[in-house]
């Protein structure tokens, strides 16, 4: 059997001769991307068939469901916890943690070809050790970002919301007010003046709904209403 010779595009931003084969988009790269595609697909297909929110369909979560339970509200916890610790006196700090470190970080991301542009040099091989350690190095600093999510968002209770914010609980849980902007102007600026919630563990009046109730309600949600 005669090998098919593959076909080898010029790339005219390389010398030759060229370090690396290039390819046309069809049919061999389109076909590989749409056979990952239906697969990611079907798994996420799969996962939301079995694993269900409410897990029971026929049978309405209670308040405190969804602890210890993985859900895309977790990277928020993370991201969110300043507004947990930052309170009172030490409210003054919250937009280091809730917007500077954001925007370092951003800007790090944004800048990183930059920093990290290839220079025109020999090309050096690195040695097992140089990459057995940078494995290394990335894996600590994704493990230490992936367990201040889980450690954030395992005690809210994420899957409880539907207990009580349904349409059967009426206007309060579920349901805008059908005056929406008179509640905004009066209402609203009553409980705020007021200062009147519940929050668990803390007696007396505190500041209205704001991000720390926020978080609260989500980690205790029968405790701060």
């Amino acid at each position: 059997m005669v090998k098919k010779q593959r076909e080898v595009i010029p790339d005219p931003k390389y010398d030759p001769p060229y370090p690396q084969s290039f390819y046309p988009f069809w049919p061999k790269h389109a076909l590989s991307a749409c056979l990952l595609v239906t697969v990611v697909l079907i798994g996420l297909l799969l996962l939301s068939h079995y694993f269900r929110i409410p897990t029971d369909i026929n049978m309405s979560p209670l308040p405190d469901d969804g602890m210890n339970i993985p859900s895309p509200e977790w990277y928020l916890f993370a991201l969110f916890q300043p507004f947990w610790y930052l309170i009172g006196d030490n409210a003054k700090w919250l937009s280091i943690g809730t917007f500077w470190i954001p925007l370092a970080a951003f800007l790090f991301l944004l800048f990183v070809p930059v920093i990290f542009r290839q220079r025109e040099q020999p090309r050096v091989r690195m040695r097992t050790s140089a990459k057995v350690a940078s494995l290394c190095v990335v894996g600590v600093i994704w493990l230490a970002g992936m367990g201040s999510v889980v450690a954030s968002g395992s005690p809210a209770k994420t899957q409880g919301c539907l207990a009580c914010h349904n349409v059967y609980m009426g206007v309060r849980q579920a349901l805008p007010p059908a005056n929406i902007s008179e509640y905004f102007r009066t209402e609203r600026q009553r409980q705020i003046e007021l200062g009147g919630y519940n929050i668990g563990g803390q007696g007396g009046p505190g500041s209205y709904k704001d991000s720390n109730w926020q978080l609260r309600h989500f980690y205790e949600p029968t405790m701060t209403w």
